[in-house]
């Protein structure tokens, strides 16, 4: 990597020291001091409010020097990271943002109070930048040398801004908060708090009947918002309500941000896992193989979108497919399987892709038939003797080096 400052031709030599893939940030470090000769850095500032002017500063495509631009805040509020998809405090402004502008600081009074990230591409001047308790954040948790990310709780809830709800539940007039509605198998909440429980407070922070937490006043946003300024491996102190009475409840944050999907979001700087069996190339269904259809993951198959939308229903789940056959008499007439998710082995089911390539990794030490059942009540037969027979050859006409890569 190399960078450049404004004004000065040279260009200087720079390491990547850490990076969050979930917050869209990284941190250099460059190589000579003398980069930073007769230059002065910026602090950190606060939020900003709504409305507050900003600067932002950045190399957008059209040109080559330093632009900036000027907007306003337009909105606070938890927001869709396009590198990662994971929801995260963002800012709203109306400053203009395009390709290359990404990283630039955005100035208020001489303070840096965010880093510009992202535009929406179908609507004029809105862009965003990750504000400076997300920077805070990852700053915190890079200070053991290790990048932990951005802790999840576990929780599926609802609103109860609807009175006879509340009602249902006993709850006290004054009382506000969230119905929990599920609690994901595995994760920081499991075991702890359940369904029924209602949410009443996270930090001692009262939480709406919308779901939403006070943060100063004219500023409210998801009350996720205080889980996730946590660092992992900290605790959020949650009071529920219980059968009848107010509980408060210690939840050690231990699982990261997105991991209670049934669909792991964007993993960089990690290979895809796959398994090929007598020709048929298995995989965890991923953000990445449903991006194959379009950028958008929208035209991807109907049976295998769904599952991007929904939580793991125990600790540890995956889904399994059929990515595609490696076309030879071993995959004949099984074209149509192609896309599809196997729910069993000679009738043994399996949680993810490590206990499914475990299942047959023995079953292909035996000679016995060994029978795939997809979601769609088909069925893929595969013979051990065979594979055993065929395999190298098999790869080597496809120049695939190895037959299998799992975590």
């Amino acid at each position: 990597i190399e960078v450049q400052r404004h004004g000065d031709p040279s260009r200087f030599t720079a390491s990547v020291i850490a990076i969050s893939h979930d917050a869209d940030l990284a941190l250099l470090q460059v190589e000579e001091d003398t980069f930073f000769n007769n230059t002065t850095p910026l602090k950190l500032g606060s939020l900003p409010d709504l409305l507050d002017e900003v600067f932002v500063y950045g190399f957008p495509e059209g040109g080559e020097g330093l632009s900036v631009t000027k907007g306003i805040i337009s909105r606070i509020e938890i927001t869709p990271y396009v590198h990662s998809f994971l929801s995260l405090l963002g800012l709203q402004i109306d400053a203009a943002i395009n390709s290359g502008n990404s990283g630039g600081p955005v100035i208020m009074n001489g303070k840096i109070v965010g880093v510009a990230m992202q535009t929406k591409k179908k609507a004029e001047n809105i862009g965003y930048i990750i504000p400076v308790p997300i920077i805070i954040h990852f700053l915190t948790d890079i200070k053991d040398g290790h990048y932990d990310g951005f802790p999840d709780y576990g929780v599926v809830f609802q609103s109860l801004r609807n009175p006879a709800f509340k009602k249902l539940l006993n709850l006290p007039d004054s009382a506000t908060g969230v119905y929990v509605s599920f609690v994901i198998p595995g994760t920081s909440s499991d075991g702890l708090l359940f369904p029924g429980d209602v949410i009443l407070s996270v930090d001692e922070h009262s939480v709406a009947s919308d779901g939403t937490v006070l943060v100063r006043p004219g500023l409210r946003v998801q009350f996720d918002y205080y889980i996730v300024n946590h660092q992992m491996g900290e605790s959020a102190i949650v009071t529920v309500w219980r059968q009848g009475r107010r509980q408060k409840i210690s939840i050690p944050l231990t699982m990261r941000l997105g991991g209670s999907q049934l669909v792991k979001f964007p993993q960089y700087d990690c290979p895809p896992e796959y398994y090929i069996l007598s020709g048929i190339i298995l995989t965890p269904l991923s953000y990445y193989y449903l991006l194959t259809w379009d950028d958008e993951i929208k035209e991807a198959p109907k049976n295998l979108l769904e599952y991007f939308y929904k939580f793991r229903e125990k600790a540890g789940e995956q889904v399994v497919i059929i990515s595609g056959l490696l076309p030879s008499e071993m995959t004949a007439g099984y074209e149509n399987a192609v896309d599809e998710r196997i729910i069993s082995i000679n009738g043994q089911s399996f949680t993810n892709f490590k206990s499914f390539t475990e299942i047959i990794d023995k079953a292909l030490t035996k000679d016995k038939l060994i029978t795939l059942k997809m979601e769609n009540h088909s069925v893929i037969v595969v013979s051990p003797q065979e594979h055993r027979k065929n395999e190298k050859k098999l790869l080597e006409l496809y120049g695939i080096d190895k037959p299998c890569r799992v975590k």
